[in-house]
């Protein structure tokens, strides 16, 4: 057990509620674990610069996928439409694999979540990031379904809206873009 599994992580989340989160680790009890102190670094800084600013703006959030190990990544990748890229998403955090390279070389940490008060779009939350929050990748789903965004060294403002294919349930890139760009891109966004 680490130290920190049971700290603070920023004013609003612990450690637990960025690593024990997702329907996987809860049904297979993984502890999900960093072994890495730089992750658990990032999630901190994830919980602090970016999650944090949204509770106090939009109320109470859930996360439904925060860290993945590289014990959480095998298990899920077993699943039909498993909706992983550990090599780009930033849920490892600054892990390494079996090699002893990094999973993901972009660091950070990533999470996804949707706002616990239904009455607001997702859209409105992802907008309300876009415009206040520093950043590396917000990726938007649609208005009804969680958004996922990641905190680390690029802070790149990166947007993906993302489509979900009807007859096969994989998560499709649809429109992209930085900055401006990336603003008017969520707004025309109609799903």
């Amino acid at each position: 057990m680490n130290p920190y599994h049971h700290l603070s992580a920023s004013d609003h989340f612990t450690y637990t509620d960025l690593i024990q989160c997702g329907d996987t680790v809860i049904g297979h009890r993984l502890q999900n674990l960093p072994k890495q102190s730089e992750s658990w670094k990032a999630l901190s800084a994830l919980a602090t610069y970016v999650l944090d600013p949204i509770v106090d703006q939009f109320g109470p959030i859930t996360l439904t996928y925060g860290f993945c190990s590289p014990e959480l990544a095998r298990l899920i990748a077993k699943n039909v439409n498993p909706h992983i890229a550990p090599h780009l998403d930033q849920h490892c955090a600054h892990e390494l694999n079996t090699k002893q390279y990094l999973i993901c070389k972009r660091l950070g940490a990533a999470c996804d979540f949707p706002i616990n008060n239904t009455a607001i779009s997702m859209q409105h939350v992802a907008l309300w990031i876009c415009q206040n929050l520093q950043f590396d990748r917000l990726y938007y789903y649609g208005k009804d379904r969680p958004l996922h965004i990641s905190f680390g060294p690029e802070q790149n403002q990166f947007i993906q809206t993302m489509k979900t294919n009807a007859d096969t349930g994989h998560r499709v890139p649809s429109k992209k873009g930085r900055d401006d760009l990336a603003i008017t891109v969520i707004q025309q966004v109609d799903y």
